[in-house]
């Protein structure tokens, strides 16, 4: 169970603190209150909190010598920093102590709920507490989408972030294994990319190396051809891989850049060649999206969803050229997004799926090809059960209240699912963030989120 002190001298401030945030949701004890710095200490003595959320103006001790007494005692706890004043000093100091973020008041609800968001993340990943955090914080929403335009122009002033050029992409750097070194690549390639554009780098969650680049003429094709000229160079072709995302003009879509690199590199294959990863697309009448929800119903067994033999009839037969190992790998991609999507924190069966069926599928057409098809999802349905059944049954139980309760749309939520199971709101939370790597309440929103794209694609 994690604990959270919230110091304000304003009883109205944090009663709003208190309460704008389902902290039962993100694995929180209710929160913890001071009325300034030095109470804040004496609370403190008593037991160790994980994360401060303190204003920066109050009486006998303010929020800066606060922060600085926390960081000699208690250096894994996490701070973010409330303050009316905007003034760049106040900013700088803020970085110097190495808060989470520091948000001005009046605080808004969407950017403390994010960035506390981020702090627990945080917590759940260990990371270490360094002057960069709040850099390392901004970066990883920007890449995400889960910042507003207004902050992030406000941050960007502080953290020396050109958002006024014409153009944004992401690039990600991975090993090829675990036993492989990207350190050299990733410093020639800050070096010689730095000399043509604005460069900002960052570690995400899941150990990819991720640059976003800024310029005037940024194109994909001769980026890519870079990363391939120093790879060369610094001998690293069979240690590394990169991905390069798509060209946006707009800072506020850089997400998009970086979705793709995701995208990739999750069907990455460490064998291949090439330093640059690359996934072919087309369209078909059976888009990604459609695919993945039609595996999810398939896999949690829902009541209206079709069989293997469906879905691999009406995937292999959308394709005006019949290929059956095209079919396959789009399959397997829509499976490992869809388990990405249930099991951030795992790795997903790519291997074992390409290994078995696509050595299978290469003549294959017709029937033939829709059995084989069938066959890999029912291996997939199969791999889904046993990765669920390593669950706790209340972790299992919450994941299909959840999505009985969007598939019915009778909205749904951690307070209303605690009460009918009879468990503590505050531990389901954080075992259902310790056990799948999603916050039940991310989880419930995406899961409405796919829902609702799959209603819009398919009306009727």
């Amino acid at each position: 169970m994690y604990r959270v002190l919230l110091v304000d001298d304003e009883e109205s401030v944090l009663k709003v603190l208190k309460t704008s945030i389902d902290w039962l949701a993100l694995g929180v004890e209710e929160p913890v209150t001071a009325s300034d710095g030095a109470q804040a200490l004496e609370v403190m003595e008593r037991a160790p909190f994980h994360l401060l959320i303190t204003d920066i103006k109050m009486p006998r001790m303010g929020g800066l010598e606060l922060i600085r007494r926390v960081r000699q005692l208690y250096p894994e706890t996490r701070c973010i920093l409330l303050t009316a004043y905007s003034e760049f000093d106040y900013a700088k100091e803020a970085i110097r102590l190495g808060v989470e973020n520091y948000l001005l008041k009046p605080v808004q609800k969407e950017e403390l709920e994010s960035t506390v968001q981020n702090a627990m993340a945080n917590l759940y990943r260990h990371r270490s507490n360094g002057e960069d955090l709040l850099y390392q914080n901004i970066l990883s929403r920007w890449l995400n989408g889960a910042i507003s335009g207004e902050e992030l122009s406000e941050r960007a002033g502080v953290l020396g972030f050109n958002l006024f050029l014409p153009q944004y992409c992401a690039v990600g750097i991975l090993k090829r294994s675990a036993a492989c070194t990207s350190a050299l690549f990733r410093s020639a390639c800050l070096e010689q990319l730095a000399r043509r554009y604005e460069v900002y780098h960052c570690w995400n969650d899941k150990g990819m190396f991720v640059l976003i680049l800024g310029g005037r003429s940024l194109d994909r094709m001769e980026l890519e051809e870079q990363l391939r000229i120093l790879a060369r160079q610094q001998n690293a072709e069979s240690q590394v891989l990169a991905a390069v995302g798509s060209v946006v003009t707009d800072p506020q879509a850089l997400h998009l850049s970086y979705s793709l690199v995701c995208d990739v590199a999750e069907l990455a294959d460490p064998a291949q060649p090439d330093v640059v990863l690359s996934m072919q697309t087309d369209t078909r009448s059976m888009d990604a999206d459609s695919l993945i929800e039609e595996l999810r119903a398939f896999c949690y067994g829902a009541a209206q969803a079709k069989d293997s033999h469906a879905i691999a009839a009406q995937l292999y037969w959308s394709v005006p050229y019949k290929d059956a190992a095209d079919c396959l790998h789009h399959l397997i991609y829509a499976y490992l997004r869809m388990w990405m999507g249930e099991f951030p924190d795992s790795t997903p069966p790519q291997e074992q799926l390409q290994a078995r069926f696509a050595p299978r599928v290469q003549t294959a057409a017709g029937e033939e090809a829709v059995h084989l098809l069938a066959g890999a999802l029912d291996w997939m349905r199969a791999d889904f059960e046993t990765k669920l059944d390593a669950l706790s049954p209340i972790v299992r139980l919450a994941i299909r209240y959840i999505h009985d309760s969007v598939r019915t749309g009778d909205g749904g939520s951690i307070k209303e699912f605690s009460s009918k199971s009879g468990v503590n709101p505050a531990y389901l939370g954080h075992l259902f963030k310790e056990e799948t790597g999603n916050f039940f309440n991310s989880y419930l929103m995406q899961c409405r989120i796919n829902r609702s794209v799959l209603l819009l694609k398919n009306p009727a």
